[in-house]
């Protein structure tokens, strides 16, 4: 067996995405859907329920009175924010730990992930972009083939990144020569496993050559360009940024002009904060397993 199959391997002990988030991607995409509709998935699931209760009561929110059921929590906080919250804090405890054959120390992966997902989410709001639900969950678990692949890299940097000086290429590029597979391949073959859609399994697995895909889409150029934007801002940067490169091309077919580009990131900066304070005391006992590899 060689190295990449020995990886892909791995793929068949991932665990499943928690059906909840699932359930929940299903809802917010439906245009009639509203808050109400997020919250009668959440109150079948304690932990998450806990979670967005939490959540309606945070002080990081500037709430001051509180609020004791779901149905309150869904008035207060809005269906964005009971969606965000409640997808990133089932997500959490995979992405928390360190990854070491990227130099991710512990929550740089999810950081870097979540300022993606809130980059994505406001550049949907300023371009008019639909499908904001799909996009923010592709975002969100765009670089999740770093949990598997993490592990195998530590053994062979040296190779990788000796390939990345001399060839000036970008290191996705070097982990394909050197393991037979990068990152972004692996999320994809694990979203294809969980039976995402097709967009956000492309999303994940294009959204370091978005001009390379197939078939190349709104919600592909918007990961593309807001994962480019957060690693510019050092949200979670890893020794794999190295000669990391945004798309020209991109930009233009999203019509993301500087400054859409510049306010996009000021509301990340202004949002990301909120959101990790909130997610990282938030319980995860009953929102799925941990990834072991």
């Amino acid at each position: 067996m060689n190295l990449k199959d020995k990886i892909t391997a791995k793929i068949s002990s991932f665990p499943t995405l928690p059906v909840m988030v699932s359930k929940l991607l299903h809802v917010i995409n439906e245009p009639d859907a509203g808050a109400a509709d997020v919250a009668k998935i959440i109150q079948y699931d304690p932990a998450l329920t806990a979670n967005v209760l939490k959540a309606a009561n945070s002080a990081f929110l500037g709430f001051r009175s509180p609020v004791n059921s779901i149905s309150e929590a869904s008035f207060r906080l809005g269906t964005k924010w009971i969606y965000q919250i409640a997808v990133s804090s089932l997500i959490f405890s995979n992405m928390k730990k360190p990854v070491a054959g990227y130099d991710l120390g512990e929550e740089k992966l999810w950081k870097h992930s979540l300022s993606v997902a809130l980059m994505s989410e406001a550049l949907c709001t300023l371009l008019r972009i639909r499908d904001v639900g799909i996009i923010y969950t592709a975002a969100l678990l765009h670089d999740m083939g770093k949990i598997v692949l993490g592990e195998h890299l530590v053994d062979h940097l040296g190779e990788i990144q000796s390939i990345v000086d001399e060839q000036e290429i970008p290191f996705e590029k070097a982990e394909d020569k050197i393991m037979g597979i990068d990152h972004a391949e692996l999320g994809a073959l694990i979203a294809e496993r969980w039976r995402f859609p097709d967009t956000i399994i492309d999303c994940i697995r294009w959204h370091h050559n978005p001009d390379d895909a197939p078939q190349i889409s709104n919600a592909l150029d918007i990961v593309h360009i807001a994962d480019s934007m957060s690693l510019m801002e050092g949200f979670g940067y890893g020794r794999d940024e190295l000669q990391y490169r945004m798309s020209e091309q991109a930009v233009a077919r999203v019509n993301a002009t500087s400054a859409i580009l510049e306010l996009a990131l000021s509301k990340t900066i202004l949002t990301m904060e909120d959101i990790e304070n909130i997610v990282k005391d938030m319980p995860t006992e009953n929102s799925g397993r941990e990834v072991k590899t």
